[in-house]
């Protein structure tokens, strides 16, 4: 798996127990800086973007993968939250 990816599920995953509000803008946030990094891993210049929406759904398919492995516990309430907020960012491109 991508280290990028792994590193964004161990940021979103130390948001767990924070006020919901909390938890939203920093997903978004790291979202924003993960994104930035598939775009700029990127050399063609025509590609940043793809490259960006790459990155997001694949932190959005980690968070997927990883919900079952928490079944009923407080942490996969909290994937559940951070699913959502990722897949809102998704219906308006994030600028970063």
């Amino acid at each position: 798996m991508d280290e990028r990816i792994e590193a964004f599920l161990k940021d979103v995953l130390a948001l767990e127990g924070e006020d919901p509000s909390v938890i939203r803008e920093g997903v978004r946030a790291h979202l924003v800086a993960y994104e930035k990094l598939f775009r700029d891993a990127e050399t063609k210049r025509r590609m940043k973007d793809q490259a960006a929406h790459a990155g997001h759904m694949l932190c959005r398919a980690r968070v997927v993968e990883e919900i079952p492995r928490h079944k009923v516990t407080s942490t996969a309430e909290h994937l559940k939250l951070v699913l959502s907020v990722i897949d809102r960012a998704g219906e308006v491109p994030i600028e970063g």
